[in-house]
């Protein structure tokens, strides 16, 4: 054939013929790799047509008259031909995906990916014809023109070639990068993946899942949920997008074993071409597809540079601040974060210090940290007769129950108040006013709590070691009814009652994906229960998985599938009273170790430690509702300005002081938000850092710090998302990221823990002491480095995990 080249005929070199994509498509296809039957139109059967139609091929700036002219061109009866019988050979009316292929496309230097028009599920010869002279106009669109300038191809002489390839209906479909773009790490691979038909990720419509592999440990190393909002599926002609049901954009749309085999697939691909590949895919009836190669052209020249390793002083911070707030802040978050600051440092002062701050956002929403400054004032001399007037109790203990009364009754007043009638001046007062009490509630926390626990915890701990030299001050909290161990309490109230009601437990459990529609329809159906589940909300509703994370997270309250996910994971426990009588057996060694006398002097103390840290609870608490309702004022703000705001939660990319002076200033936010935006993955880059560098040493062990004392062996299940948790099975050796009290059921499951975050004072550690399980904290990279199944010994003794298989 003289216009046409079959993809057995098409090899990589053949790009000054059938474009980058064409020859991409051919090369695949004849490695014997999974790529869906087609053919092209070469570049010179487009010349040809422009030529015999009287076009002006050297046009370098957009042209709309030509554009239309091209579009309604005349074939030759030759070319028609050779369509019709390459068309045929696909099969009877086949559909097809035309697509354009430049020829000066996706070479090395270059991407123009993108640049000219792709039409899906055309059907019948007449419809591919139209498609085929559409795809030669869009070589002359304002935007392809304007992208060959400014990459200085508008002086070359570019053809259009274009692909003519049956399509898979697939179910699920997506890109892989073979070297993670965002990171630039050429060791990991990063898949995009959402439902339906690949342009829905492509065009940039949605947010997918994400999946992180590890080249070197040969395992999914992180995933992340996107919402996927939409699908686009085949309509009567071309495409059509439609709103993805909640069952699909709540669940992971592929299983861990089609992600390996994606990721082994892409690794063959790259292989191949040996350079990092970006392609895209589809799985439809089950079977995997390769829907198009090109390389990556967004690499940085120090992209096969690993990472520097962080120093222990920013490993340390980023630990606090990834415990605290599990994925990065946006530039709506740092200003509470800095009001937290604010009222610590304010504390410091009273005492002689100064401190400065450890984390900052630039104008374009990157975030730096360091480990901050401090100075010391003459003040600081006065300390030791200030310490009895920081660690008076009583004191202490009014002045937090007279604040927080106080606190609670302003909350629950703004809590009644209907934001949809609020004007936008109302709006803003209110998010003020609950980010002046969060202030306040923080300064309580730390002044007439944190302060002088950990004062008094050092002064008590040489008694203490005369009691036991194996007992610390985190050993005092165990058996204590703070704020986190009542969630967990009325957690498994909740999931007791569901097991006793058999008709429930069936509603319940029956689903293998819960939906907001499923979770109204079990309330109506059993009301005894959707009271129990009203009261628990009432109590603990405004919980959620990112405590200093003013307003990038998300409470039950605002959406409940979260807390049904742990629901369903503590059904699978046994529900067995797994009390501590730790603490009793403290206080029987102090009765036997000191005089009547002195043991009440030291269960005072040890009593004031406890009690402080009752409060620290509740606090965190009352600073996450004031959250809770600052997101319910702000969200309904972004819908007052639909014409800065054009997605959901894009105002989360301005800051606070950038949203007190609405509306002034709107006319450049758009364009502050769009910037932001783009810069995120940076920020999501440093958030990654924290696991840079770490490894297991020579004897196979991997190195944390102590959450709890314990020795256990047993096999790893890896739990990185809330969707995950059904995994768990009881005796299992948790590893995560990190963990919040969403995650308390899973240590009933748990017969150990491991944690890429965390500290002796973490709800790791804590919930570990409680359930008195081993737990070994901050690894840094367990989550990478350990895979499901794999045989480990947790020695909580030394803050060690050794791999035995």
């Amino acid at each position: 054939m003289k216009y046409i080249r079959n993809f057995q005929e098409i090899r990589k070199e053949d790009i000054s013929a059938v474009g980058g994509k064409g020859a991409n498509l051919g090369e695949m296809f004849n490695a014997g790799l999974p790529v869906p039957d087609g053919f092209c139109i070469t570049g010179e059967a487009f010349d040809e047509y422009m030529k015999r139609n009287g076009f002006d091929q050297q046009a370098s700036a957009c042209c709309e008259t030509l554009r239309s002219e091209i579009a309604s061109g005349q074939f030759w009866a030759e070319l028609e031909q050779e369509i019709a019988g390459c068309y045929a050979v696909l099969g009877e009316n086949v559909r097809v995906a035309v697509r354009s292929s430049a020829t000066a496309e996706d070479l090395p230097e270059a991407s123009f990916a993108g640049q000219q028009e792709t039409y899906l599920n055309v059907v019948g010869i007449e419809p591919l014809m139209i498609a085929i002279k559409k795809c030669f106009a869009s070589l002359y669109s304002a935007r392809a023109v304007a992208y060959r300038k400014q990459a200085n191809f508008d002086a070359v002489k570019v053809s259009l070639a274009v692909v003519i390839q049956k399509m898979v209906e697939s179910e699920v479909s997506g890109v892989l990068f073979t070297a993670d773009p965002v990171s630039q790490n050429p060791d990991q691979m990063m898949l995009n993946a959402s439902w339906g038909l690949g342009e829905a990720i492509v065009s940039g419509k949605v947010t997918p899942d994400i999946y992180i592999y590890s080249k070197k440990a040969k395992r999914i190393a992180d995933k992340k949920l996107g919402d996927k909002d939409i699908l686009i599926c085949y309509g009567t002609t071309g495409i059509e997008e439609r709103k993805t049901p909640l069952e699909q954009k709540n669940h992971f749309c592929l299983n861990d074993k089609q992600v390996l085999e994606v990721f082994a697939m892409g690794q063959k691909v790259e292989q191949h071409y040996g350079s990092p590949q970006d392609i895209e895919w589809a799985i439809s009836g089950g079977k995997l597809y390769l829907l198009q190669s090109r390389p990556i052209t967004t690499l940085s020249e120090k992209a096969n540079e690993r990472q520097p390793e962080l120093s222990a002083s920013q490993r340390a911070l980023l630990n606090n601040w990834i415990e605290h707030c599990p994925t990065p802040l946006y530039p709506l978050d740092i200003e509470p974060c800095e009001i937290i600051d604010r009222a610590k440092s304010k504390v410091f002062q009273e005492l002689g210090i100064s401190i400065g701050g450890e984390l900052s956002m630039d104008e374009n929403g990157i975030l730096s940290f360091s480990a901050g400054t401090m100075r010391i004032s003459p003040r600081i001399a006065k300390v030791p007769f200030l310490l009895g007037q920081f660690t008076n109790y009583a004191v202490n203990s009014s002045n937090t129950n007279g604040a927080f009364s106080k606190i609670k009754k302003e909350l629950e007043e703004i809590s009644a108040t209907d934001v949809s009638r609020l004007s936008v001046p109302a709006l803003l007062q209110q998010v003020r006013a609950l980010m002046n009490l969060s202030e306040e509630i923080a300064y309580v926390r730390f002044r007439y709590n944190i302060f002088p626990s950990v004062a008094v915890s050092k002064l008590l701990y040489p008694t203490l070691q005369r009691v036991d030299k194996k007992i610390d001050e985190f050993d005092l909290l165990s058996d204590l009814p703070y704020k986190t161990w009542e969630l967990n309490v009325a957690l498994r109230k909740l999931a007791a009652y569901i097991q006793d009601h058999k008709e429930l437990n069936s509603a319940v459990t029956n689903y293998k994906i819960m939906d907001r529609s499923a979770i109204e329809t079990i309330r109506g159906d059993y009301l005894e229960f959707s009271v129990r589940l009203q009261n628990f909300l009432n109590e603990f509703g405004w919980k959620s998985s990112s405590s200093y994370c003013a307003f990038g997270s998300v409470s039950w309250f605002e959406d409940i599938i979260p807390l049904f996910s742990l629901i369903k994971a503590l059904l699978q426990s046994d529900n067995k009273d797994l009390g501590n009588h730790k603490y009793q057996a403290i206080l029987e060694k102090i009765a036997l170790r000191f005089s009547a006398k002195k043991a009440a002097k030291v269960r005072k103390k040890i009593e004031e430690i406890r009690g402080y840290h009752i409060n620290r609870e509740e606090s965190l608490y009352l600073i996450e509702m004031c959250y809770g309702l600052a997101r319910r004022s702000v969200f309904e703000l972004e819908l007052r300005f639909p014409e800065i705001f054009e997605q959901p939660k894009d105002i989360l990319f301005l800051t606070l002081e950038e949203i007190y002076a609405l509306p002034a200033g709107t006319q450049n936010y758009r364009e502050r938000v769009a910037v932001r935006k783009a810069n995120r993955p940076q920020n999501e880059k440093l958030w990654s850092g924290l696991s840079i560098g770490g490894e297991v040493n020579n004897e196979n062990a991997l190195t944390g710090v102590s959450g709890n004392r314990g020795i256990c062996q047993g096999k790893v299940k890896k739990i990185l998302t809330l969707q995950e948790f059904d995994k768990m099975q009881q005796g299992d050796i948790l590893v995560c990221r990190y963990t919040d009290p969403s995650w308390t059921p899973l240590f009933i499951l748990a017969s150990a823990v491991i944690s890429d975050t965390g500290g002796p004072l973490s709800h790791s550690a804590i919930v570990a002491r409680e359930y008195n399980i081993p737990a070994v904290l901050g690894c840094g990279n367990a989550t990478e480095l350990l895979n499901d199944g794999q045989e480990v010994v947790v020695d909580g003794e030394k803050g060690v995990v050794r791999i035995v298989t």
